[in-house]
């Protein structure tokens, strides 16, 4: 077997935008599994913008029992935010991760100026709203932060930090830190928004973070801005430890989340990443951050 194919047998997907969602999806949650099924993928977290996936990740895995199906939520406005007992609920329906604000951060509205994407338009407008922050104005996080937090200590569960800034992911993981072994995962660490230079990584890294490096900022047309050499040299750098892989795909200018992965995996085995490092970011450390066998 080719080794980018390899690569995706097990696999889990970190980071998959499906339809229905608010944004154009030319993918639904069922033309995911399909694909990540004829990959021979384990999985993927579903992760939408403005809604808990939970419930589509049930029936899903009902409906194809081949492939694991993870719910999550994102601390929108749409979901009301920073509110721990939203947080509270999704657990319970079995959410794995649990994202800071994305495109409803305050960050996120200050860098495009405006509460969304220039390359994505809603199919509806929303209703306005200021960004939303982990911050209060002292610089502290705000307790229903604190609070979340603690839900996600409680039921070990990851913390995804979406789209905040760097000042934010700090304090945010130095809370972690006091709760013991969180998992802690640094999203989209390579995409414009988010991307966070190499020393910065390795302090995250260092004090216990996962990071995670997206396919969509190499292979979406709506959204690549990395290239190629770049990502291959951050991961020799670390030796694969401590990073996973999502696609992040899901626009309408970008190609199928496996096929993604598949074209990123290839790129970087052809720029001399070694297979094991590949494999951990695909594999091990996905299922580690989940909590899996």
């Amino acid at each position: 077997m080719r080794e980018d194919l390899a690569l995706l047998d097990g696999a889990i997907d970190m980071h998959a935008h499906t339809a229905p969602a608010l944004f154009p999806r030319p993918y639904d949650d069922a033309d995911l599994a399909e694909g990540a099924a004829a990959y021979k993928m384990r999985g993927f977290v579903l992760k939408d913008h403005d809604s808990s996936t939970t419930g589509r990740a049930y029936y899903i895995s009902r409906m194809f029992p081949s492939v694991e199906p993870f719910g999550a939520l994102v601390l929108n406005r749409s979901v009301g935010g920073l509110n721990p007992y939203v947080v509270e609920s999704a657990i319970h329906y079995g959410a794995k991760v649990i994202w800071m604000p994305s495109n409803h951060s305050e960050w996120h509205a200050e860098y495009y100026d405006m509460p969304d994407y220039p390359a994505l338009g809603r199919t509806q407008p929303q209703l306005p709203g200021e960004g939303v922050t982990v911050l209060d104005p002292d610089g502290n996080l705000k307790p229903e932060v604190l609070s979340i937090v603690e839900l996600i200590a409680q039921h070990d569960v990851a913390l995804a930090t979406g789209h905040l800034h760097l000042r934010e992911i700090r304090k945010l993981q130095d809370a972690v830190l006091k709760h013991g072994d969180v998992k802690f995962l640094v999203t989209h660490a390579n995409w414009a928004l988010c991307k966070l230079d190499l020393e910065v990584q390795r302090e995250l890294i260092t004090k216990g973070a996962y990071l995670e490096y997206v396919a969509s900022s190499c292979v979406s047309l709506d959204f690549m801005d990395q290239d190629p050499d770049e990502l291959a040299s951050w991961i020799n750098e670390f030796g694969g430890d401590r990073l996973v892989f999502g696609s992040d795909l899901g626009q309408l200018g970008g190609p199928s989340h496996p096929e993604g992965l598949r074209m990123l995996l290839a790129s970087l085995l052809a720029r001399g990443v070694k297979y094991e490092y590949l494999e951990k970011m695909t594999k091990g450390n996905p299922a580690t951050v989940l909590g899996l066998e």
